[in-house]
């Protein structure tokens, strides 16, 4: 097989079930490289760690980020709206916020907005993460507040120097 792994399936006869065994090799941190993958082997710990804040309506994009970027060993919180989002970053204090544009009832401009004119939103590093990429959108995103823009789907190394921006201004 590709991935080295072996696929075996057994059976004592009709009526008495099947069983499949398939046997994957597990990746070694020095096998992973620059891909995406390494993001989730490079766990971050102690002071690396971040506190991030996700917040988009599609939930499963929402949880996915998630369970990635706790893998990594960040500390997160997901919401699905801007009301929520706004709440939660109050109370959390994020050191990043991965916001989605296009939420319905309070989209990522106005939370931005929101977010920027209250005292401790100010160092918050906000990254516009939408399936909007055109030039007049990245514009818009900037003058509401954003740090930076990122179209979806959003790949894993673009996430790596954001995570060294914020790590760099922790310090």
């Amino acid at each position: 097989m590709l991935h080295g792994g072996s696929i075996e399936a057994r059976s004592r006869g009709l009526g008495h079930g099947s069983e499949f065994i398939v046997t994957l090799p597990s990746a070694r941190v020095e096998d992973a490289g620059a891909s995406p993958s390494a993001l989730v082997h490079q766990v971050a710990t102690g002071r690396d760690a971040l506190r991030v804040l996700i917040a988009d309506d599609n939930r499963d994009n929402a949880d996915s980020w998630s369970m990635l970027l706790q893998l990594a060993g960040h500390e997160v919180r997901t919401t699905y709206s801007g009301f929520e989002a706004l709440e939660v970053a109050a109370d959390f204090r994020p050191q990043l916020v991965l916001l989605d544009i296009g939420m319905p009832e309070m989209n990522g401009y106005e939370v931005a907005t929101r977010i920027r004119a209250t005292r401790w939103g100010k160092s918050m590093l906000l990254v516009a993460v939408t399936g909007w990429g055109q030039q007049e959108d990245k514009r818009r995103a900037l003058s509401a507040g954003f740090d930076h823009h990122l179209a979806k789907p959003v790949n894993l190394d673009a996430l790596e120097p954001l995570f060294a921006q914020c790590r760099a201004a922790s310090s």
